[in-house]
């Protein structure tokens, strides 16, 4: 009976959850592939590899085992995601963030933008760029086609990972900035400018143009990883669980963290198992249990959890040593803090 209760209460936790935590946007993790796989967003926006862009594996890597690859020695590489209501955001507070590795910083090199540079007049409903300064620039393009930007006090440095991220809080007429994720914003910017959504891409990369001949500008050069886009602050932020709990009787937030790559899991590209990284401030033993989208448990298991963080490996088969089928799952990351669960999709 408990557990039958267990199970119900669970089933409606992620039913609550997905149905209210819902913002907009995006998270592209390009695990050999250009899946969306944002917990908060309405729509599966998936991308795909434009000329001659790749995905690569090759050390250092950042996040899960796979990154976006742009050589534009190649010309015109990037990554481009076809418009969806879920992309545009209008007049209302939008973050995007990004693990860029940069070959060359030698002009302006945009890694985020939804429009068309090509149009008359040109768009851009919400950009990331870098300048000719080597500096993080936020940039919107307005009704007199004039673009707009803030732009940070810090520079990103060629050769290495870096984490960059911008979120403008319409309301309050604020741009924060940021180059480490775990740190307060560097920068706090003025920007009181109307967010204009449109009907075009979204490109990472670059700045999208509609000529098959010469299909984008200003492109990136390097890797990136890991890309964000939402309504809310703490979704752009890599520790972002997407779905979490509070612990009954705990006024806290729950002190843990998961993040499961690869995600979703091609069974037919990946043999790997599935990797579920959990990360405390305090140590002790958690309990994981996998469920399936009827709320039924799948597999469970205690875990020792050490300070700092944990890789779980499921090799996707339940308790008895069968296999499990495509669909949706969720890992339920249980502690004496608190809960967390975390949606993740096996296709075939």
């Amino acid at each position: 009976m408990q557990k039958r209760l267990y199970s119900i209460m669970l089933s409606i936790l992620l039913f609550a959850a997905l149905v209210f935590a819902q913002s907009k946007g995006g998270r592209w993790q390009f695990e050999n592939n250009g899946f969306d796989t944002a917990d908060w967003d309405a729509a599966e926006d998936t991308g795909a590899l434009q000329p001659g862009a790749v995905f690569g594996s090759q050390p250092p890597l950042m996040e899960g085992v796979a990154y976006l690859l742009l050589d534009t020695t190649a010309f015109h590489d990037f990554f481009k995601v076809d418009d969806s209501n879920d992309l545009d955001f209008h007049n209302e507070n939008i973050g995007i963030s990004a693990w860029i590795y940069p070959y060359v910083l030698n002009d302006v090199h945009f890694l985020v933008n939804k429009g068309v540079q090509n149009a008359n007049p040109k768009t851009t409903n919400y950009a990331l760029r870098i300048a000719t300064n080597k500096k993080l620039e936020f940039l919107i393009r307005d009704a007199n086609n004039q673009a707009k930007k803030v732009t940070s006090s810090f520079t990103i440095p060629e050769n290495s990972w870096t984490f960059v991220a911008a979120f403008y809080d319409f309301t309050a007429g604020l741009v924060y900035m940021w180059n480490d994720p775990t740190g307060a914003p560097v920068d706090t910017l003025p920007f009181t400018q109307d967010l204009l959504p449109n009907n075009d891409p979204l490109a990472i990369g670059s700045w999208f143009r509609n000529d098959p001949n010469s299909p984008s500008i200003k492109d990136f050069n390097g890797r990136m990883d890991d890309v964000r886009i939402s309504g809310r602050r703490e979704d752009i932020f890599p520790a972002s669980t997407g779905i979490a709990t509070r612990h009954p009787g705990n006024s806290g937030q729950s002190s843990l963290t998961a993040d499961i790559f690869p995600n979703p899991l091609s069974l037919s590209r990946n043999s790997s198992p599935v990797s579920i990284r959990v990360n405390g401030a305090v140590g002790g033993t958690f309990t994981i249990r996998i469920f399936n989208l009827l709320g039924q448990k799948v597999l469970e298991q205690r875990q020792y959890l050490s300070q700092g963080s944990t890789v779980f490996r499921w090799n996707l088969r339940d308790a008895r040593g069968n296999a499990a089928p495509p669909g949706m799952y969720f890992a339920a990351i249980e502690k004496s803090s608190g809960m967390i669960v975390r949606k993740f999709l096996i296709i075939r």
